[in-house]
């Protein structure tokens, strides 16, 4: 998967780089929420103690993207 070019949401051209970043146990997806709370989920960050992971940022309505992890 290559990185998106245009904003998946509104279609802006222009995303800024970055990275999201969290604390342990790591920032997951979930479908919905469910009793287990922060302990289940798909991670979608890197780390130990502090997570992070790659995304882009749309400046036009602020949507982020996570990139894949590689």
């Amino acid at each position: 998967m290559t990185a998106p070019t245009a904003c998946p949401c509104c279609g802006h051209g222009e995303l800024t780089s970055g990275v999201i970043v969290g604390r342990s146990p790591g920032v997951k997806f979930k479908a919905s929420q469910g009793f287990a709370g922060d302990l289940t989920g798909i991670l979608l960050t890197d780390g130990f103690f502090n997570h992070q992971a790659s995304a882009l940022r749309c400046e036009a309505c602020g949507a982020v993207v996570v990139l894949p992890r590689s």
